[in-house]
């Protein structure tokens, strides 16, 4: 008896530890928002994580699976250029120039998985597992693999770094399991199409503005080759050549050429309808650093000029403000907006006026193309007891 008893022991405290690992494994929803952008909500976002917690460091140093889920709202959908420029600008005000120089390739990856504009209902997952890095998918379709174990910390501190984008989005995410039932039921209500899954899936089989251009240098190279050759060779030879082979050689290479001319029109038709605002230059890794220190050291600017009002302080108002800032090449400030306002009228003006009185600000480098560049700048207004 004595040894069955030990053996029905044995086996309820293995039960148990099975119990508790299934448990643990299982993803566990630690907050939901809505992102807003332009005074519209662009998606709701979720944070999943194997414990829950309320602490921003606790999440950024763990090591545990993780995974961020962005449902898309925006009956118009979300351009890949905006979509781009919230990661970007969230990285590179959250993470130190060290570590965006040594991920800058894989920043540039990441930016090239998307290959057309997300519709409404899409869902973009990235999902961290330790020592395989991030999976990143849209409606379930895998597009690629992040293989670093620090890509994932740098996307979540976009969002609860020390200056997120939203400090509401934040706040809602960092809610330890305590999410809106209403949120959440609108969230699990959002499915894509199945029409719209098939589409994402030829993404992969679209060739980003990179490929291209590097297929198209390397066509030009080839052709340069093979005329050179070919003009080498006449000259060699003697006189009694006949010319004809010459010609001939070139009309096969202008035939390759008018092959490969067609071949680009046919993948252009291919690709999903893009509009002027999805029609950016392909990122490299130096044009995406210049981009991300260039807003770095512009947000340093306009933060030395944010005053809190002093009616807001005798009142103890606070809030979150982001301005959307558009400047010319020179570094003249061409116009500027409230992408999120807070309740308080009073810090949403401040936030204005500390973008006024930072311009002019510093020329654009030669790595960042175009007549003028916009980015946002999230300012926070928060009482010292606070």
């Amino acid at each position: 008896m004595r040894l069955k008893h030990i053996i029905n022991l044995c086996i309820s405290v293995l039960l148990t530890g099975f119990c508790s690992l299934s448990i643990a494994a299982d993803p566990l929803l630690n907050g939901m928002s809505t992102h807003i952008d332009l005074g519209k909500e662009q998606f709701i976002g979720a944070l999943y994580s194997t414990t829950l917690s309320d602490n921003a460091d606790k999440l950024l140093t763990s090591t545990q699976p993780m995974r961020m889920e962005l449902k898309i709202v925006a009956p118009e959908g979300i351009t890949t250029r905006r979509f781009s420029r919230w990661w970007i600008e969230g990285m590179a005000i959250n993470n130190s120039p060290a570590l965006l120089t040594e991920q800058a390739d894989n920043m540039v990856k990441f930016d090239g998985l998307f290959k057309g504009r997300f519709a409404i209902n899409d869902t973009v997952a990235f999902s961290y597992e330790p020592s395989k890095g991030v999976n990143i998918s849209v409606n379930d379709v895998l597009l690629g693999n992040i293989a670093s174990e620090k890509f994932f910390g740098m996307l979540l501190r976009t969002w609860i770094g020390k200056v997120p984008l939203s400090s509401e989005y934040k706040d809602g995410i960092l809610n330890n399991g305590k999410v809106n039932a209403e949120l959440k039921a609108r969230f699990d209500k959002i499915k894509p199409t199945r029409e719209r899954t098939t589409e994402v899936a030829g993404w992969s089989k679209i060739k980003s503005p990179a490929d291209i251009a590097a297929e198209k240098e390397k066509e030009k190279e080839a052709k340069e080759a093979a005329l050179a050759a070919a003009t080498a060779k006449t000259s060699n030879a003697s006189s009694s050549v006949d010319t004809a082979k010459l010609a001939a050689q070139k009309a096969e290479l202008a035939k390759a050429e008018a092959a490969a001319k067609l071949a680009a029109q046919k993948a252009a038709a291919a690709a999903p309808a893009a509009n002027d605002d999805d029609d950016k230059p392909a990122l490299t890794a130096q044009s995406l650093l210049a981009r991300q220190f260039f807003v770095s050291d512009q947000l340093k600017k306009i933060y030395a000029n944010v005053r809190y009002p002093k009616k807001a302080l005798e009142r103890n108002q606070t809030g979150s403000v982001r301005i959307t800032v558009v400047i010319d090449r020179q570094g003249r400030l061409v116009g500027s907006s409230i992408a999120q306002a807070s309740d308080v009228d009073l810090l949403n003006e401040a936030a204005l006026e500390a973008v006024a009185k930072s311009g002019p600000f510093s020329p654009l480098p030669d790595a960042i193309t175009g007549a003028t560049f916009e980015f946002t700048a999230p300012l926070k207004f928060t009482l010292k007891s606070n």
